[in-house]
């Protein structure tokens, strides 16, 4: 714990805030993450031209720019940050520490230190003075450094859903990188490039994000089944989007099967996976809501988990039974319950997930999960947030499998977390979850964790 607090309190020091020059707030523009969130409404085709200005005739706002009140640590860089945002360059970093660990229950009770630096950069075309209706994002550093608790609890629903990535041991990547190119005035764009399904989610998600905000666990915001065999959680893509007035309606995507979390890839050495979703938009008593239907279709060669395909194994096979194609099919379903006619920032969601699987070749039957998440629900606390959550993972043909180490079961559990607002720029997470873990020969697992995280 002595570890996390120097941390803090040096990345805390008012060094550079005394620096700066009152120039104005850089709460006033997106941040990157907000800028994949609203991407796809650029997909209608209707941009506006922003006139490209110097930097340095950027005027200075009038907002306030102290440490306590702005939005980033380094706040607008002597007026830059506004400015480089108005000429189509996003720049945005965080450093997020977590301590986590099992109170009690699971493999083994331990309390574990890792942390993550991500850099984001989003790069308009149009407004860069280039050409019309491109845009460029980059997920420029995903550094995971330190250790995680995924193991130690419950390794068929992550504990933390940050740290498994790029990998769920210590390593650097670039792991976005794509390019969308608008196609005309009908709302269609064209996608190719790397991709972070993190970073996928929150495009579709914003409010769930990247597990640095919200929930830690992959279940209580994410159907498992969709990043254990047919979605890579780093890999390649290229395909089709269809955006309206709200977001995303429908896309058509093609996915690299291959995970290639440190490097390139695009060297397809098992097939693709094709990714069809159909996304509509409602209005209960004028509250916002989303419905999304997706499936997808690996077409490589996947490890089988039947165990009739492994007792007729060969004599002397070592290579584990292989089984062709693998697919999943999921509906995620998103609802506001209320919203503060007087402030947007201030609402309650509902979301719920229900993900079917071939079982052959995926871990589980059937995943589902819902959480009910408030933004700053107390008037005196707008920046706070807080949720809970359950989640049910039922396990296929893998229970069978599993068994003949241990008896096995399904994995279910939930969870309940308090983001409390520091400052703007500093968020400090409370979080506790209660699992029951795959083997029954294991108590079911509490992990506690503290989780804090610094916008620069």
């Amino acid at each position: 714990m002595r570890k996390i607090l120097c941390v803090l309190a040096i990345l805390m020091l008012p060094t550079i805030a005394n620096a700066q020059d009152g120039s104005s707030h850089a709460g006033d523009i997106p941040s990157s993450t907000n800028q994949l969130a609203s991407a796809p409404i650029a997909f209608t085709g209707h941009l506006e031209a922003v006139p490209s200005m110097a930097c340095n005739q950027c005027a200075a706002g009038s907002l306030c720019n102290c440490q306590g009140c702005r939005e980033e640590l380094t706040g607008d860089w002597w007026g830059k940050r506004t400015c480089l945002a108005e000429n189509g360059i996003v720049i945005d970093s965080s450093l997020t520490q977590f301590y986590q660990g099992v109170a009690s229950g699971g493999e083994e009770q331990k309390f574990r230190y890792g942390a993550k630096f991500d850099l984001f950069a989003d790069l308009n075309t149009e407004k860069m003075g280039l050409w019309k209706g491109g845009n460029v994002f980059i997920h420029a550093a995903n550094w995971q450094f330190g250790q995680n608790s995924v193991a130690d609890a419950a390794p068929l629903a992550p504990v933390n859903a940050n740290l498994t990535y790029p990998k769920t041991e210590p390593s650097f990547a670039v792991t976005t990188f794509w390019y969308q190119q608008s196609l005309g005035e009908n709302g269609f764009a064209a996608l190719v490039g790397r991709y972070d399904l993190l970073d996928v989610w929150k495009l579709f998600y914003p409010d769930y994000g990247r597990g640095v905000d919200g929930f830690m666990n992959v279940s209580s915001f994410v159907p498992f089944n969709v990043v254990t065999v047919g979605l890579p959680p780093i890999s390649n893509l290229a395909g089709i989007v269809k955006a309206g007035e709200d977001g995303v309606e429908a896309a058509f995507l093609v996915l690299e099967t291959a995970n290639h979390p440190t490097n390139i890839g695009m060297d397809v050495p098992n097939g693709v996976t094709l990714l069809p979703t159909v996304r509509r938009y409602t209005k209960f008593g004028g509250l916002r809501g989303t419905h999304t239907f997706a499936a997808w279709y690996a077409t490589g060669d996947f490890t089988s988990l039947d165990t009739q395909d492994w007792i007729q194994l060969p004599p002397g096979l070592t290579e584990p039974p292989k089984r062709t194609g693998s697919w999943s099919a999921m509906y995620i379903g998103e609802q506001r319950l209320w919203q503060d006619p007087c402030n947007e920032e201030r609402y309650m969601n509902l979301l719920g997930y229900l993900d079917y699987a071939d079982t052959a070749t995926n871990p589980f039957r059937v995943t589902a999960g819902g959480s009910l998440e408030s933004f700053g629900l107390f008037s005196s606390r707008p920046g706070d947030r807080m949720g809970i959550a359950g989640f049910y993972n039922g396990l296929g043909d893998l229970s069978d499998l599993l068994s003949v180490l241990s008896p096995a079961g399904d994995v279910y559990g939930g969870e309940v977390y308090y983001n409390a607002e520091i400052t703007p720029w500093f968020h400090l997470t409370s979080d506790m979850q209660v699992i029951n873990t795959t083997f029954k020969s294991n108590d079911t697992a509490v992990v506690l964790g503290m989780r804090g995280k610094i916008d620069f």
